[in-house]
């Protein structure tokens, strides 16, 4: 009956470290930049302003380095929802990483991928985005290990796992749900007037990441909106039915999009675009404000119970000791 409360410590031993490599590998190459180019400069180009030559990030590994970043402190804080975030950052980065692999193997001397631009290796960022997408690959198989593990040990001292199951308060799921569906709307249709204006080939080459430019970690819009409605919509039906995942995607995709947000705002103010571009302009508000109400929303929350889940990578935690009967009634109720 020990065996696998051994093997769950076990894993979750892995899970730490993995977690902070995947943020290690963004952060890197962040700070390669600053190293390389400078502050002032890389500032410039994450905001999207006028920058000669090659970088290697964008805004996007900025949200990238918030979700990683804030999924590692939730699995060391031991806080509700760290599963579900740190499941959001595996998925994230293999989605924003995996362009860059195929940019280092499609690049040749008679073909190169980004031009004459001079910039940080292709080869040496593809191959640490290849290392990053295994290390997410194997860390969410062992979050889904931990999490069987924990269910068989719940079982096996005859709890139901999904008994006391804390699911997101009505309102907050309601808000989270309204958030990514109208964002889900934003980026479905920006895709489709991308579409429109250039033609659907064009748009298949920028969605392979032909044009991206000016950063070897760069992905080009109409793939970020991809990503996004697809996350988006799995985050939507997760708020939609409160599953007790919930709570940890939505932080994850607000911790992911408001920096980007951020950096957009700053770059369409500074450049006098802000009320030029109002379809740019609203989506922005729309992910920075939105996500912000949203985490301020699921902080209150978890303030107001805070539960000791013993189990720490459970996307169900356990009964906080509130009335049982209560609580198996409210999962009852929330599963019909």
């Amino acid at each position: 009956m020990n065996r696998p409360e051994v093997s769950i410590k076990q894993a979750r031993l892995a899970v730490g470290p993995l977690s902070v490599l995947l943020f290690a590998q963004t952060t890197f190459w962040l700070l390669y930049d600053v190293a390389d180019r400078g502050l002032p400069h890389m500032w410039s180009a994450w905001t999207n302003g006028p920058v000669s030559g090659l970088s290697a990030t964008t805004a996007l590994d900025f949200g990238l380095a918030a979700l990683q970043l804030g999924a590692a402190c939730g699995l060391v804080l031991r806080i509700r929802g760290a599963g579900g975030l740190l499941v959001t950052a595996c998925v994230t980065t293999v989605l924003f990483r995996t362009p860059v692999v195929w940019y280092m193997l499609l690049d040749s001397e008679s073909d190169p991928w980004f031009g004459g631009l001079e910039g940080p290796s292709l080869t040496a960022v593809g191959v640490s985005c290849l290392l990053a997408i295994l290390v997410a690959v194997a860390l969410g198989g062992l979050l889904f290990r931990v999490r069987g593990l924990e269910r068989d040990a719940a079982a096996a001292a005859e709890e139901e796992s999904r008994s006391g199951a804390i699911r997101p308060v009505k309102v907050t799921a309601s808000a989270s749900c309204t958030l990514l569906a109208v964002l889900n709307v934003f980026y479905i249709c920006r895709n489709v007037l991308t579409a429109v204006e250039v033609g659907p080939r064009a748009l298949a080459d920028l969605l392979v990441g032909r044009g991206v430019g000016r950063a070897v970690l760069g992905v080009s819009s109409p793939w970020q909106w991809a990503c996004l409605t697809v996350l988006c919509g799995v985050g939507m039906v997760l708020a939609a039915k409160r599953r007790p995942s919930a709570t940890g995607f939505s932080v994850g995709l607000a911790l992911f999009m408001m920096p980007i947000a951020f950096t957009k705002l700053w770059g369409l103010a500074g450049t006098a675009d802000l009320l030029a571009s109002p379809l740019n302009t609203v989506q922005s508000v729309l992910e920075l404000a939105g996500s912000a109400a949203v985490v301020a929303l699921i902080v209150a929350d978890v303030r107001r119970d805070r539960p000791a889940p013993h189990a720490v990578l459970e996307l169900t935690p356990p009964p906080t000791g509130a009335d049982p009967e209560a609580q198996r009634a409210d999962a009852a109720t929330s599963d019909a």
